[in-house]
């Protein structure tokens, strides 16, 4: 039986990607596929088995016991919803004493306080095991008050990792022949839907751009000043001879080079001949003849 990630399809990703080469690609497991399993799974009773983990138990070693198969310890992580197997598979004794040494300054301090069961007489008056603050104290119904070890008790820091360890123990394993169908439908939901970018064996490739070129850029701007000198400069414009020159307001850019242009126009009519010369000196209007450089940012 194939592994987990065989059955999931693959994507050209682009690599060595520079200014003085061509873009490259190279074909990769799509890993940001995922499914996951209906919640209301759980209902179907009879197709699953109640299991208690053992230390000596594994993702592959229940796979194999059950279905003979070690690749697909997968299943049983995905129908118990297991995502991260360090922190979600249950720790044998000496593991779990070395991690609550290890996180906490004193494995022996309380951790928490619980209630304990408070009766008046058939009546359950406080349930146990409430989680409670250190001052919480019974009220009886006939108003007397019970004393702080009558009424609640500490949990350590130790205990409540055991706690939290015994209830990660109990999963359920699917029969043999739900696991036929989970493996039939997995196959189907983590491939491709019909694309346009998929090739004749269902690879995906994404044609680069421009922009992957700076994927690694955080975005900038180039120019011939500094920015303090660009957020106080000023640009002109020019709106012909018959015009007066208008000054806008400080922009964010670099300013533009000034030019001065004689320009001669000559009108030529069927029965007379003139020339016209109309000089004028005008700063270069910065959306025509602006100089400079800009530069690209950017990502996927």
């Amino acid at each position: 039986m194939s592994s987990y990630f065989s059955f999931f399809p693959n994507v050209y990703v682009g690599e060595g990607v520079s200014e003085s080469e061509a873009y490259r690609y190279r074909l990769v497991k799509n890993i940001f596929r995922r499914v996951k399993v209906r919640e209301d799974l759980d209902q179907y009773v009879t197709s699953f088995e109640a299991y208690s983990i053992r230390d000596i138990d594994t993702p592959s070693s229940l796979a194999y016991k059950a279905y003979q198969d070690s690749k697909l310890d997968w299943v049983i992580l995905l129908v118990n919803n297991i995502t991260d197997f360090y922190e979600q598979w249950p720790k044998n004794n000496e593991d779990l004493l070395k991690y609550t040494i290890e996180n906490y300054a004193v494995e022996g301090a309380v951790h928490h306080y619980e209630t304990n069961e408070a009766k008046d007489g058939d009546i359950i008056v406080t349930k146990q095991g409430i989680e409670v603050l250190d001052t919480f104290r019974t009220v009886m119904p006939d108003g007397s008050t019970l004393t702080a070890e009558q009424s609640r008790y500490p949990v350590t820091n130790y205990e409540h990792e055991v706690y939290k360890n015994e209830l990660k123990r109990q999963i359920v394993i699917p029969t043999p022949t739900l696991v036929d169908l989970m493996i039939d439908e997995f196959e189907d939901q983590v491939a491709y839907e019909p694309h346009p970018e998929l090739d004749d064996v269902n690879n995906k490739k994404t044609p680069l751009s421009i922009a992957a070129r700076f994927v690694d850029i955080a975005g900038f701007v180039t120019a011939s000043v500094s920015r303090q000198a660009a957020a106080t400069s000023a640009t002109t414009f020019d709106y012909g001879p018959s015009s007066t020159q208008s000054t806008t307001g400080s922009v964010g850019v670099a300013t533009s080079d000034t030019s001065t242009t004689d320009t001669t126009t000559t009108t030529t009519t069927t029965d007379t001949t003139s020339n016209t010369q109309n000089t004028s000196s005008s700063s270069s209007s910065s959306s025509s003849s602006s100089s400079g450089s800009s530069g690209y940012g950017g990502g996927y």
